[in-house]
């Protein structure tokens, strides 16, 4: 296949993470991919660097900036019309609209990556009326579309559920943690309790620091830490004060040795109160055999099975948190036992193989469909 992927993000996460990895483990099948990106993108510039080609002319601007959208769709339907792909593959909002109105002569496919909001008008009835197959990284997005589907907007026969996947070149047993810990002061009996993603709001590590303070007042041998940068970080540092335990909790920003961070926790959290869908951070803890707390948002109970790899707690329930973290903390061999278990089937679900795999398989959905719609 001949494959244009877009994708409006000019930073790093998951999205573009995950769209990299499709992109190699497709060329390294013999599979023609082009990554289109903003100018100046960490997609854009993380592909070249693995050979992969790249458009870099569209900024894929929002619809309502109406001047420069309309130069996006003339840049990016130029290019359509140069290079004849098989299909194009939109990631976000803004590049599903630029692809649209580019008017592209192949089946266009929408993977949605989070599980927030779709509202339910006029315009976006119109937008998923044009998607020929619709990708979804976890089956909790699909209630999002219910009113389209059941409308007749999108089809629920041209829908894939495929998680996104780990690197297990970089997340396994044994990873040493010994640099880490010895880098921020933390002896090897000291249990460290983490977050590793973006400060942000929708990650909810307000709600982890208010558990981290429960925590202290019974443990208070117990470190904290928050891996990753945000919008979020000076609101977070003002609440850690607040709750009097910015001296436990360690802010690291953005670092480059997360395996060796996450291998060093007791307990990996992933609090989020809105948004992930398909959490890298709990594949990720659990390849590295840490047991994992999360909250009941998106695919979290998906991935994480529920007291045998670690715990799925409600929302915006710091009590609730802080005691799931406990119950580990509490019995180091059944949390050693939970973290075995979740090495071994993350390794059977999600690794690049099987989202590959997925992926491709979607694809060819899209362009069989797209053929029998033209022989009939």
């Amino acid at each position: 296949m001949k494959v244009l992927e877009t994708n409006f993000h000019r930073g790093w996460g998951g999205q573009p993470s995950r769209i990299l990895m499709v992109a190699e483990g497709m060329a390294r099948r013999g599979h023609d991919v082009t990554l289109a990106v903003p100018p100046g993108s960490m997609l854009g510039e993380r592909a070249r660097a693995a050979g992969l080609r790249t458009f870099e002319q569209a900024h894929f601007r929002p619809p309502r900036h109406v001047v420069r959208a309309l130069a996006d769709r003339r840049a990016l339907a130029r290019h359509l019309a140069e290079v004849r792909y098989d299909l194009v593959v939109a990631h976000g909002s803004q590049d599903l609209w630029t692809a649209v109105l580019a008017r592209p002569r192949v089946p266009l496919v929408y993977t949605r990556h989070n599980t927030k909001h779709v509202d339910d008008h006029a315009f976006n009835r119109w937008l998923l009326r044009r998607v020929d197959h619709l990708i979804v990284v976890s089956r909790s997005i699909l209630p999002r579309y219910e009113p389209f589907f059941a409308r007749g907007d999108l089809r629920r026969d041209r829908v894939s559920v495929i998680h996104s996947a780990y690197r297990p070149d970089r997340f396994h047993p044994g990873i040493d943690p010994s640099p880490f810990r010895a880098s921020i002061g933390a002896a090897p009996d000291v249990p460290l309790i983490g977050v590793v993603g973006r400060l942000v709001p929708d990650k909810g590590q307000d709600d982890f620091l208010r558990a981290a303070a429960l925590l202290r007042e019974r443990r208070p041998e117990l470190r904290f830490v928050l891996a990753g940068r945000g919008t979020a970080e000076t609101a977070l540092r003002q609440l850690a004060a607040g709750l009097g335990v910015e001296n436990q909790v360690g802010f690291l920003g953005f670092r480059d040795d997360v395996p060796e961070i996450t291998a060093s926790l007791a307990v990996s959290v992933l609090p989020s109160v809105d948004c992930d869908a398909s959490s890298a951070a709990i594949k990720e803890a659990l390849a590295c055999g840490v047991p994992v707390v999360a909250t009941d948002i998106g695919g979290a109970s998906e991935i994480l099975r529920d007291g045998e790899t670690g715990f799925v707690v409600p929302p915006r329930d710091p009590a609730r948190l802080a005691e799931a973290i406990e119950r580990l903390l509490a019995d180091p061999l059944r949390a050693r036992a939970m973290g075995g278990l979740g090495a071994r089937d993350v390794a059977a679900r999600f690794t690049p193989d099987h989202l590959v795999d997925g992926t491709i398989a979607a694809y060819e959905s899209a362009l069989a469909s797209a053929r029998r719609a033209a022989a009939s």
